[in-house]
């Protein structure tokens, strides 16, 4: 008769492996804190309207609604029409944001709200350098 093994088996193993792997992935998917604003000083769509000039170089979050898409690039970034609305403010002020080749598989349509985290260049076009959807 044969005798029945005890102990641990390479099963055993693999399994917490397995095991250890999936909570480490629903940690890191659910444990994220979802309502972080992205890095930056709040943008002033009032301010940029009045003169962006004084804006340039600098990082600031933003959020808004893509109205439109601009153009597409031949490395893949967009240039999109984004309309910004101030606390307070009456009107939403149109602003141009490129968002580069590396955000190229996020699906961005006209009407989503999105929050961003810009760096403006010298030609006042916002540069997306973190995207987060609302």
């Amino acid at each position: 008769m044969a005798r029945r093994r005890s102990g641990l088996q390479p099963v055993h193993l693999i399994t917490a492996i397995a095991f250890l792997a999936a909570a480490a992935g629903a940690w890191w998917l659910f444990g994220r804190q979802k309502n972080e604003r992205p890095a930056g000083n709040p943008f002033s769509a009032a301010q940029y309207e009045d003169n962006y000039i004084g804006m340039r170089g600098n990082k600031y979050a933003v959020t808004g609604t893509i109205t439109k898409q601009l153009s597409f690039g031949s490395d893949s970034s967009r240039l999109f029409s984004m309309d910004v609305k101030d606390s307070g403010g009456a009107e939403p002020v149109p602003v141009p944001v490129l968002v580069p080749a590396r955000f190229s598989s996020l699906n961005i349509q006209v009407g989503q709200e999105f929050q961003m985290s810009v760096l403006v260049d010298k030609d006042g076009v916002l540069k997306a350098e973190d995207i987060r959807k609302s």
